[in-house]
Order: structure tokens, then sequence, then C-alpha cells
């Protein structure tokens, strides 16, 4: 409940600047602000250098570059190690602090696997609650009635809306290594290939949801937006908080919204599906 307090504190902070002002850019003023600003915190990164964090991160799963990713990778991998040892010599409450002290049967995390989590939290953290936030607001700007529910909604209700939002804008395709030989639909795959975990088509399947293209805001879908089992995300009920009040915020005070006359919104398709700017107007 004190992060809870803490979220929609940050979030209406933010909205604060522009929601007077008749339009924002919501991708720069709202949607990377909002929960990366939060995951320094709970990480313990300092807030001062997040226009760096953002590029590395840019780099790293959005560029086209193999050069600069590489390079990123090294400066991200730098940074967390020497966290790391930071916080071994002072720990805190912070995530980095926490992992030192875990253990999987009975012994403590070695050096590799506190690095691994905590990169994928680096990665995870910097990108994907935007990365659906930006799409599920696009959802309502381009649907008012839609948006109009969100409105009216009561909390009870408004956590299944955003399940559904979740199922039908799954932003992120994961992927895996074939362990041994395995057919499929005629296709064989051979140890070692690389596997692509579709989740925006699994969100769309229609042998899963009855008419999947459609957005039903009541619908209580099931979905694997968020990952399954033992891949499930380490972040997804942080991530269903923020998406939830990032809108509940959003309309409590800013008046019907619309994407900005004669934009034509670009969509980022690849790993992380994402909508780089979303220009809205009120």
């Amino acid at each position: 409940m004190k992060l809870d307090g803490v979220v929609r504190e940050r979030a209406r902070h933010f909205i604060e600047q522009f929601k007077d002002r008749g339009s924002c850019e919501f991708v720069k003023d709202f949607a990377i602000n909002f929960p990366i600003t939060i995951f320094l915190d709970l990480i313990g990164l300092p807030q001062d250098r997040l226009p760096q964090f953002l590029e590395w991160e840019t780099a790293i799963l959005h560029g086209t570059s193999m050069e600069a990713r590489i390079t990123s990778i090294r400066a991200v991998k730098e940074l967390l190690l020497e966290a790391i040892e930071d916080r071994r010599k002072n720990p805190g409450e912070d995530l980095i602090s926490r992992a030192l002290t875990l253990k999987v049967d009975g012994r403590p995390w070695t050096d590799d696997e506190v690095f691994g989590h905590c990169f994928n939290l680096y990665i995870g953290g910097l990108d994907t609650v935007t990365s659906n936030m930006s799409l599920h607001f696009y959802h309502l700007a381009t649907h008012p009635d839609d948006q109009q529910t969100m409105r009216t909604n009561n909390n009870a209700a408004n956590v299944i809306a955003v399940e559904e939002l979740l199922r039908a804008y799954a932003a992120v395709t994961t992927n895996r290594i074939c362990s041994k030989q395995y057919e499929l639909d005629g296709q064989t795959f051979l140890p070692g290939d690389f596997i692509s975990m579709s989740t925006p088509l699994a969100g769309r399947d229609p042998e899963a949801y009855d008419a999947p293209n459609e957005v039903r805001l009541n619908r209580k879908p099931t979905h694997v937006t968020l990952g399954h089992g033992i891949h499930r995300c380490l972040g997804q009920h942080l991530a269903r908080r923020e998406l939830q009040i990032a809108i509940e915020e959003f309309v409590k005070v800013v008046p019907q919204f619309q994407i900005e006359p004669g934009y034509q919104v670009p969509f980022f398709l690849g790993n992380i599906i994402h909508v780089p700017t979303l220009p809205l107007t009120w």
C-alpha cells in the first residue's frame, strides 16, 4: 500500500506539468518519466542519469547498430557491477541489495547470477511499462467510447479493463533457444535454434479468444502478455498497478483527449512493439 501511494503521487506530479496546457507529447512527457523514475528508486540508481540510461536501453533494444548495442551492453554491465559492489559494502533496501541476500537450493547466488538478475531488471524496468503504456493510451485516444468507460469505471472494473488492454496490445516478443530437436506443423527445430515467442500474436489468437481483434474492456481475459510459469515477469504486479494508475489519474484531470489532428502515429515493430511519439490534445 505504501508503494501504491508513491506510484499515484508520482503520476499526479507528471500530469500536473501539462494538464492545463491542452496537449502533451505523451511518451516524452509521461510514459517515460512516470514508470522509469519509480524503477530507478526501487533499484537504487541515480535519477539524474536517466537520459544516459535511456540512451543505452534504446541502443540495446531498439537500435539498428550492432556496434552501438555492444557498447551500450558493456556500459550497462560496468554500471551494474559497480552498483553491486557498492551494495556489498553499503547494503540498503533497494532491489540490488536484496538480490545479494537471495539463495537457491540453500546457497547464495553467484556473482554471475546476481548480475544476470540485475541486468534483467534494468532492461525490463527501463522499457516494457513505457511501451505498454504508449500502446494503451493510443487505444484510448482512438476509441472515445473505451476512454469514457475508463472514466466511469470503478477500481475493480479498471483492473479487468487493463487486463484486456494487456491482451490486445502485448508488446514483448521473447526468444528461447531450442534444446532438442522438435517438429511442429511440419517444421523442424534443431538444438541451438533461436525461437521467437510472440505474445502479440498469442494475444490475438482466434482459437483462444472470441473476436480477438475487438477490445472488450469487460472481457476478463487470461493472457501470456506478462509471461507464463517460471518465465512470468518479476515486475508484473508493479506493471499492472502503474498502468491502471496512469489511466485513472490521467482521465481524472484531463478531459476527452485524442491524437493530434493530422498526425500519423508511428509504430516500432521488433522484439518490443512501441509507439515512439504520441502527441495528444484535449
